[in-house]
């Protein structure tokens, strides 16, 4: 999932608890369970390890504008609406994108988070259904991040 949904989702958790250890915690649960659902980036890195550099450059821009649109929605309804920052709340979304970060490390070095790594995709891989296209994916994710949001505010 696009990090823009485990934040979202991490902020949910952070304002519906009152601990911030505990919305990290199930924040970063979370980041699991919604990993589960077939979601359209099986083949993002593979294209992104290949030798297509095309591919590759279009999977970093992918993460990149997820990575503005995150930012773009956490400062947009930190200022214009009802979302008050709380621990609470930054705790929810450090817990569900950190997951990914980890990911992320064990890409630039093989010896970190291997065992994390592993696990990270095979939670990817629990549901055995047909996976949808990269654009299906997309549209899926558009749609739940449009839900979380709702019930955000």
């Amino acid at each position: 999932m696009l990090l823009s949904i485990h934040a979202a989702t991490g902020a949910l958790i952070g304002q519906q608890t009152n601990n911030p250890v505990l919305a990290f915690i199930l924040a970063f649960a979370s980041h699991f369970a919604l990993d589960a659902i077939p979601h359209g980036d099986q083949d993002w890195i593979e294209d992104y390890k290949g030798d297509d550099k095309f591919r590759a450059k279009r999977i970093i821009f992918l993460v990149a504008l997820d990575a503005v649109i995150l930012l773009i929605l956490l400062v947009s309804q930190f200022f214009y609406r009802s979302l008050t920052p709380t621990l609470n709340i930054a705790s929810g979304i450090l817990g569900g994108i950190l997951p990914d970060f980890l990911v992320g490390c064990h890409e630039l070095s093989d010896k970190l988070f291997k065992n994390f790594y592993q696990l990270h995709f095979k939670m990817h891989d629990l549901i055995k259904a047909k996976q949808p296209s990269t654009m299906q994916g997309v549209v899926l994710q558009a749609v739940i991040l449009g839900i979380i949001l709702i019930y955000i505010f």
